[in-house]
């Protein structure tokens, strides 16, 4: 990666900057204005600007953190293992020299968070390997399932409760996961008939008993849970919907009018920025109060149900490059090309 991949202008449009960010599979960028550094902004900076995604001539200077940590000539020993994302190096003028991205710390385990799977879903969208396969035991990389690897990710952050809804070939997947050895446990709610995202719930209304992370069983997020779990206690939300970036090109000129149908401009095939439910929470287990006994509900409608109820509803924003959507054929062979890509990288 080369360092001009991690700078950006002042006035650059927060959308084109998010943009640079997802292209280049970095986590920060440092800001400049006039040849100066003048702030950093990082993947955690995205929840304080989600309000303005999909508004165009937002300059990201407005939301970049001006106040960052920095190394004058050369790199501070106590930054070498720090948590930053990344550390700008200067010179005497505030001039860029060079970036110090701080070395991975392992992962601690501080939670143990439990893990809500849905896995009971037909998996249509995977046709031919459901035809055989349910879809959480469809192979993404070294024949190992999705759904385990998803397991696996949160494993690293010390999840080691794993609560799986099933239904359709749920014997399949129960057997998988009994004669292959994890260092989790793996429990089940079974579903009667499906009951929605939502309604699968109920069967474990009565395992589960703390703060929870709710997954479909083909996405896989690379970001720091712990991060995000972090975010939603300090925020106070009964449920935080994690969120992906989405670039949207519109292939026609758009065309803007005042309230009488007069012309007042014309952008040429803009590409906007918006915000997409990546099908993952936090949840706190009040919500199993807004779930009826082997109710048919989908969860965005329990969402609404405590939103309404005057319950406070969050999102995380996550850049479009950290959420891998495995549920569709060409999606699919694109999570593992970028998880062959960091494996790669790891080695």
């Amino acid at each position: 990666m080369k360092i001009e991949d991690y700078i950006v202008d002042s006035n650059m449009q927060l959308s084109d900057a998010v943009a640079q960010m997802t292209k280049n599979a970095v986590k920060g960028l440092v800001v400049v204005e006039n040849e100066k550094v003048v702030g950093v902004f990082t993947r955690r900076d995205l929840v304080n600007c989600s309000h303005v995604f999909g508004i165009r001539n937002v300059p990201i200077k407005a939301f970049i953190n001006e106040n960052f940590n920095y190394c004058l000539n050369k790199v501070d020993e106590k930054y070498k293992n720090s948590k930053h994302t990344l550390i700008p190096v200067l010179n005497e003028k505030k001039e860029l020299i060079d970036i110090y991205f701080p070395k991975k710390t392992v992962y601690i385990n501080k939670y143990h968070y439990p893990v809500v799977v849905m896995a009971g879903g037909l998996g249509t969208r995977l046709y031919p390997y459901t035809k055989v396969l349910p879809k959480p035991l469809v192979p993404v990389i070294d024949d190992k399932p999705m759904v385990e690897m998803i397991m696996d990710s949160f494993n690293n952050y010390g999840s080691d409760d794993f609560y799986l809804i099933v239904n359709h070939k749920k014997e399949m997947i129960k057997s998988y996961f009994e004669e292959n050895d994890h260092n989790y446990n793996v429990h089940y709610g079974e579903e009667i008939e499906q009951l929605g995202t939502g309604g699968g719930l109920y069967y474990v209304k009565d395992q589960v008993k703390e703060t929870f992370y709710l997954t479909n069983c083909d996405i896989l997020t690379l970001e720091d849970y712990d991060e995000i779990y972090e975010y939603h206690k300090n925020a106070g939300n009964v449920i935080t919907m994690i969120v992906s970036l989405k670039s949207v090109h519109v292939p026609y000129g758009v065309i803007h009018t005042d309230e009488n149908q007069n012309l007042v401009g014309s952008t040429e095939k803009p590409t906007y920025m918006i915000l997409v439910n990546t099908g993952v929470y936090i949840v706190e287990p009040d919500v199993f109060n807004y779930i009826g006994c082997e109710e048919k509900v989908d969860f965005p409608t329990v969402i609404n149900r405590i939103k309404n109820d005057g319950k406070k509803v969050g999102i995380y924003p996550i850049t479009e490059d950290k959420w891998l959507d495995m549920g569709q054929i060409n999606e699919l062979e694109n999570s593992r090309q970028i998880l062959s890509s960091l494996i790669k990288e790891e080695k």
